[in-house]
């Protein structure tokens, strides 16, 4: 049965400098995407064992990033600074999510609440979006007692905008609802806080220690052109995109409002582009006019998903690059057309700072209008609650989140400044921090961990990125979700691919599923390092090298000698560096293939060494006649000393069951093994023994079932050689 460990057994160091995979440090929250890719990668192919699995890894997920479920349909942020992403194509780690989603979201209503005793301060979060219920769901792990107060009639802020196609209103209300449920948090919808006063004042009454105000950005930004508001928002047929999302969403909108129209939408962004989607949908022919220009590597390039770009392409919506909006022109009272000047350059050193040709205009006609340039505050709640400064801005600080005018009050989110779910995500956890200091009447001021980016592997093979799976674009002329997420076979497949580009320090996966015990750590022997520098050659992640050090007798500096030197906060522990050393300077401690030698017998037989991500379960069903199978982690730690010392215990035989072509969780440890079998071959030929009596197979077999064929094809072969015997 495939089961995780306690996380206890596998915890993530912290240090002031940590390396990471560059998809988790690009992640706002720094989720453990390589960990649980690994652990993907390692599910049963059996879907009743793999739910298990899966579940197991959800409950990791969910504790750190109660969302993950929303993120798999909408967030691929990480994908952005995948190592792979030019090398085949990014891991598709958002489908991933997606496909751990589709099991765990039935499963969430199931979970129980959190095991929290709740004797800490009330604290009031205002605003019930992505960033305030993280910072609720982390207070109350804290045992605070925590109050969302919201205006909407369901939680979940901009959220609730996005069209369903892209993600399922029970996706989003299975992960809110039982947020709020485990976390035992009190919620209360559509209440105004401004019936006269502060309305901040009216909670500190009611006993609120400490206040997030996280209200977003809930109305659109009117439309300009320099610093001048353009004329003719106000006629009819002219709407903002946002609040068309929202009453789409909501049910509010005519489901005939944009059918058989010509639709422009405004705007270069994912909203825009979510506008001009959902209006085909409702049976309008759309347009998008955009600043910006087609190539996404511009400074100037669109800042859509691809995903979106390319899914308006199918749906036969028209892209008009690099143009701005002059003038919008009504005849008698209704929209008619815009006036549309060359855009020639979008940002500057100042940064949005839009430039255009007013020689060059062209005139695009319409029925419908709709402006998606981009959100803004309301004002009202932060005027009244007093958190602007002398010159009308938002005094935060940019560390702790708290608010510069009253200590008690801490922003985040949207209101602070515009960006993805998962960034809102990481101000919630981040004031969540700030607050717990607050109110324990600690300093806010904390540790910054600097997170760098470890290189790409070096690598030959790189596997080309599945093909996306849609709808085809004449049936989506309906809500549906559009995307057709992965199978069991597809998500382990997906996740093998992943290049585990981040340390062991930073990952532990495999401690954490019994791959192996503990994480071995290189140590070298200064005595015995030559300086050769073949580790360096070995190392396929940047981490072993050589450095000088000096030799000192009797406290005299007598000479600087060249040693091998691997970086604990790098290292990977593939042992390449050790099988490659010919002076035996390094070594892996502890080295589970080594405490395999003990369970060798002194009986004629197979010995096999079996790759412990490749083949997980083939000792789960072992026949009785194998004796000898030793997981190890992976057969490129299998020096030639423990085959001839396999040999030399009495085994007529060696298998070693190693991953397939490209599949190694080590890059090369698969090739590595391969030349040490060959050179084996050459020397037992040199001794008159047989060399078909050691065989490698490369291969992904994780249940193990090929394992008794090619057991028995082995002892088939090596019982017609006759025993087989090795001097001490």
């Amino acid at each position: 049965m495939w089961q995780l460990k306690s996380d206890a057994d596998a915890k993530i160091e912290i240090a002031a400098k940590q390396y990471l995979a560059p998809c988790q440090n690009k992640c706002p929250i720094n989720e453990d995407i390589q960990r649980t890719n690994v652990l993907i990668s390692l599910l049963p192919e059996d879907p009743e064992q793999a739910r298990e699995g899966v579940i197991q890894i959800g409950d990791y997920l969910h504790y750190t990033n109660p969302f993950f479920t929303i993120c798999g349909y909408i967030c691929g942020i990480c994908e952005r600074e995948c190592n792979y992403k030019t090398k085949g194509g990014s891991i598709k780690r958002r489908l991933l999510k997606r496909f751990l989603s589709d099991t765990y979201t039935p499963y969430q209503k199931t979970k129980a609440p959190l095991d929290v005793i709740k004797d800490k301060e009330r604290v009031a979060v205002i605003g019930g979006g992505p960033g305030g219920l993280m910072c609720a769901w982390e207070l109350s792990k804290k045992g605070y007692v925590v109050t969302i107060f919201d205006d909407n009639q369901k939680l979940g802020g901009a959220l609730r905008w996005i069209p369903t196609y892209r993600l399922p209103q029970d996706i989003l209300d299975a992960a809110i609802d039982n947020l709020v449920r485990i976390a035992d948090i009190d919620v209360k919808k559509e209440m105004k806080l401004m019936n006269g006063g502060n309305p901040l004042d009216q909670l500190r009454r009611k006993g609120f220690k400490a206040f997030f105000v996280a209200t977003g950005t809930p109305s659109p930004r009117p439309l300009t052109f320099g610093m001048i508001k353009v004329e003719g928002q106000d006629l009819k047929n002219v709407m903002y995109g946002l609040n068309a999302l929202r009453e789409v969403n909501t049910g509010i909108i005519d489901q005939d409002l944009f059918k058989g129209k010509n639709v422009i939408v405004i705007g270069g962004g994912n909203v825009a582009f979510d506008a001009a989607r959902t209006v085909y949908r409702m049976g309008g022919k759309v347009s998008v006019v955009c600043l910006e220009t087609f190539d996404k590597n511009s400074k100037d390039g669109i800042p859509a998903d691809i995903e979106e770009i390319e899914g308006a392409h199918q749906e036969g919506i028209r892209i008009v690059y690099s143009r701005g909006v002059r003038k919008i022109i009504g005849e008698k009272g209704t929209f008619k057309k815009i006036e549309s000047p060359k855009c020639t350059s979008v940002f500057d050193e100042k940064g949005f700072n839009p430039k255009f040709d007013t020689d060059d205009v062209i005139e695009i006609e319409g029925d419908m209008l709709l402006i998606t340039i981009g959100q803004m505050w309301d004002r009202t709640l932060l005027e009244k609650s007093e958190l602007f400064d002398e010159r009308g801005r938002l005094a935060v600080d940019p560390v702790t989140l708290q608010s510069m005018r009253k200590d008690d009050v801490f922003l985040g989110g949207d209101v602070r400044r515009i960006g993805f779910m998962v960034d809102a995500m990481a101000e919630g956890k981040q004031v969540a921090d700030s607050i717990d200091k607050y109110l324990r009447g600690v300093g806010l001021q904390r540790w910054q961990i600097r997170h760098e980016t470890t290189e790409a592997p070096l690598r030959k093979i790189y596997k080309s990125e599945p093909k996306p799976k849609w709808t085809s674009p004449r049936k989506r002329h309906n809500f549906d979700i559009f995307e057709i997420g992965f199978t069991l076979e597809e998500a382990i497949h997906e996740a093998r691919r992943c290049l585990e580009c981040g340390p062991c320090l930073a990952c532990k996966a495999c401690v954490a599923a019994g791959v192996q015990e503990q994480l071995p750590t290189v140590k070298v022997d200064e005595n015995l390092c030559s300086g050769c520098g073949i580790c360096v050659t070995a190392c396929n992640y940047n981490t072993a090298h050589l450095v000088d050090v000096k030799e000192i007798i009797e406290g005299r500096e007598v000479a600087t000698r060249r040693v091998s030197y691997s970086d604990p906060l790098k290292c990977k522990a593939c042992g390449q560096c050790v099988s490659a050393c010919p002076s035996g300077a390094r070594e892996l401690l502890p080295e589970g293939s080594m405490m395999g030698r003990r369970k060798l017998t002194y009986e004629p037989g197979i010995v096999c060494f079996s790759c412990r991500f490749g083949w997980i379960y083939a000792a789960e069903e072992l026949p009785k006649n194998i004796k000898n199978l030793i997981p190890v982690v992976c057969i490129g730690k299998v020096d030639a000393t423990e085959i001839v010392h396999a040999f030399k215990s009495g085994a007529d035989g060696v298998l070693l069951l190693g991953c397939g072509e490209g599949d190694c969780h080590f890059q090369d440890g698969n090739k590595e093994a391969k030349k040490r079998v060959y050179l084996l071959h050459q020397i037992l030929e040199s001794f008159g023994i047989e060399k078909e009596r050691l065989e490698i197979v490369t291969a992904i077999d994780s249940c193990g079932k090929t394992v008794p064929g090619l057991l028995k094809g082995l002892s088939d072969r090596v019982r017609s050689f006759g025993p087989m015997s090795i001097g001490g």
